[in-house]
């Protein structure tokens, strides 16, 4: 089943991304002499801007038809000034928005991506198999799907996560249609990611069921990033010295083709790099080490409460009846202002150095920044820059800005409001009395921007909610309601999908036509009722050790559909005589009498002759045709334009 148009779309623009991304760019936008390699570096370490970004260097809007699959090369391409803009315009997580995702662990999420795409990326600098740089990129987004779930579907999602289920992936096909590897897979492509590398993503939780041929070049890629993912899971769990003491035991080490010591090299490297980046994103610590401490503003005395980065906090600052207000000063504590507006029972924080200010106002939120120091000779032009910024980002867009100018000059104040100021106001003009007269605008504006953003919220639950019923509703077009298998529009669906992907020859997709022998004679005999039982029991047995390749429809009355595209000739008649002696296995009963059961089977694989998708689904049923024509219970193969009947081993 394929992944809708609408749900990527709202992914690519929805993502979340971690705050210290936004405030690291922030501080480089103010260095005039940043270089690609310091912004790339900050672009790689988070998932969900690196997937806008290659979207974006890969789109038409670029005007070139060459892809890219490294951060490096989407920022040469698309321009460091725009990199800069999507990065600051993108990074800030919503805090006052209440829909995320409350049993998603976000920390965790992009630590490992984090760690996964360094180890993969050490692991390609040993191997050879894919350019490092790329497999940096898709390692740090071949798990964007679980991102996508918690952002489009919050409340479901965390729901499904508090479900524990035994098998994720199975519970998502169960309530979205598809998994998180899938959707991660179509979200790569979207992005613009090789399918050569992005392909064997999609199995790096189990390679062992993507039906690769195991020496293929493709395999081996799906076991780098299984390792890496395994290694990173590991060491987030129980740390690194455990790590890599327990990975000399796993078989994907032994079968991977480097040495323990190798790997264990590539891990301890990763890891000390890892750690850089975890300080960079502020995000906890590896292994519960702290972060080192930070410089920490002090607010004035009159402190009614200490605003917090968290969500709830920021919310409630909105509702309180006190401003939270920061101020930037050459002075700072000792400005005027200071205290008038602890006389104001106004919570203040004040900034003397630039780039602290901007490391702390994501965290803050507040209602207004007073930017003093205005229409100073070797000020103005900082301040002025200092405002596009913040006026650049969604949040900044909404917040009052407050210019104090020491001499009125008409000049610079233009310009400051061309810069994005709210308004401009003489430092000596402002008594007790005339700045809180001038805070009622600021007042008028908190309420106003905290309605709009109840308003939003609602909305957002509104549409997540729309979205969800329509995908239901969709899935639900495309499922049996009586034995929950997929229909037969699906198969069709995802049959004319797979044939354009196709690309594994050693590995063509395969379709086993299904039909219950004497189907009729069971309805006749034991009732409707009895029949749908049968259908439903056969059902189970058939979907039951599925890999993440092979799908299995109802597309008639009796009539079921096997695809594979991940099967060997050999492996698919093997799958088609387990499936044969399982449902001739089963005791089922109604109304104490038993009712034998048996199935018959067509098979067919693709081969030259098959020109279209339709032509493998007639050469099957015809091999089904013939089997039940031959005595039933049995299984009959469409191949070399014959149609052959295998003998059937006892049982």
């Amino acid at each position: 089943m394929s992944t809708p148009r609408t749900l990527l779309d709202n992914a690519a623009q929805k993502l979340p991304s971690p705050n210290g991304v936004a405030l690291a760019i922030m501080e480089l936008w103010d260095d005039e002499e940043v270089s690609i390699e310091q912004l790339s570096q900050l672009v790689k370490s988070d998932p969900a801007l690196s997937g806008r970004l290659l979207r974006l260097a890969n789109s038409a809007a670029t005007g070139t038809l060459t892809k890219v699959s490294s951060i490096s090369a989407a920022i040469v391409k698309v321009g460091m000034k725009t990199v800069g803009q999507l990065a600051v315009a993108f990074s800030l997580i919503d805090q006052y928005l209440d829909d995320h995702c409350q049993s998603f662990d976000y920390n965790r999420f992009w630590l490992q991506c984090v760690l996964m795409a360094l180890i993969c990326r050490g692991l390609g600098q040993q191997t050879a198999l894919a350019p490092p740089d790329n497999l940096f990129s898709c390692a740090l987004m071949m798990r964007i799907g679980l991102l996508a779930f918690a952002t489009i579907y919050p409340d479901e999602y965390s729901s499904l996560l508090d479900s524990e289920p035994e098998d994720l992936t199975v519970a998502e096909r169960d309530q979205f249609g598809f998994d998180h590897n899938e959707l991660s897979l179509e979200m790569l492509l979207d992005f613009g990611v090789a399918e050569d590398i992005a392909g064997p993503a999609r199995f790096h939780e189990r390679p062992d069921v993507s039906g690769l041929a195991e020496k293929s070049h493709d395999y081996k890629l799906a076991q780098l990033f299984h390792l890496g993912y395994r290694l990173s899971d590991s060491v987030l769990r129980v740390g690194l010295q455990i790590t890599q003491k327990r990975m000399t035991t796993w078989p994907q080490v032994r079968r991977f083709g480097l040495t323990a010591d190798q790997i264990a090299e590539v891990l301890e490297e990763s890891a000390t790099e890892w750690e850089d980046w975890s300080q960079l994103l502020r995000l906890p610590a590896p292994e519960g080490r702290p972060p080192p401490s930070a410089t920490e503003s002090t607010p004035n005395p009159v402190e009614l409460r200490e605003p917090q980065p968290d969500r709830s906090t920021a919310t409630q600052a909105l509702l309180d009846s006190a401003l939270n207000v920061v101020l930037i000063s050459s002075a700072g504590e000792a400005h005027p202002l200071n205290d008038t507006l602890s006389e104001l029972n106004v919570v203040a924080w004040v900034f003397e150095d630039q780039k602290e200010m901007l490391r702390r106002v994501l965290e803050l939120r507040p209602h207004l920044i007073i930017m003093d120091d205005y229409g100073r000779d070797d000020l103005h032009a900082k301040r002025d820059k200092l405002c596009r910024l913040i006026r650049s980002t969604e949040w900044g867009r909404s917040i009052y800005i407050m210019a104090l100018f020491g001499d009125n000059e008409h000049h610079r104040i233009s310009e400051a409001f061309r810069s994005g100021i709210d308004a401009a106001y003489l430092l000596s003009e402002l008594s007790s009395q005339a700045l809180d007269a001038r805070l009622e605008a600021v007042r008028r504006a908190a309420d106003q921007h905290f309605i709009y953003q109840k308003d939003r919220v609602e909305l957002r639950r509104i549409a997540n909610q729309l979205a969800l019923s329509q995908r239901r509703a969709e899935v639900l077009s495309l499922t049996d309601e009586l034995t929950e298998l997929p229909n037969r529009r699906s198969a069709l669906e995802d049959m004319a999908q797979a044939w354009q992907k196709e690309t594994h020859l050693e590995r063509p997709m395969s379709v086993i036509m299904i039909d219950i022998d004497h189907f009729k004679r069971i309805n006749d005999t034991f009732g409707h009722a009895a029949g749908d039982k049968v259908l439903v029991e056969v059902a189970a047995i058939l979907k039951q050790d599925l890999g993440q390749q092979e799908r299995v429809y109802r597309v008639g009355g009796e009539e079921f559909l096997y695809l594979s595209n991940s099967s060997s000739f050999k492996q698919l008649i093997l799958n088609a005589e387990r499936l044969r002696r399982r449902v001739a296995a089963l005791d089922i009963r109604f109304q104490n009498q038993p009712m034998p059961v048996t199935i018959s089977l067509g098979v067919a694989q693709r081969s030259e002759e098959h020109a279209r998708f339709d032509m493998l689904l007639v050469h099957a049923d015809q091999a089904l045709y013939a089997a039940k024509t031959v005595g039933r219970n049995c299984i009959n193969v469409y191949r070399n334009q014959q149609i052959v009947a295998l003998p059937r081993p006892g049982g």
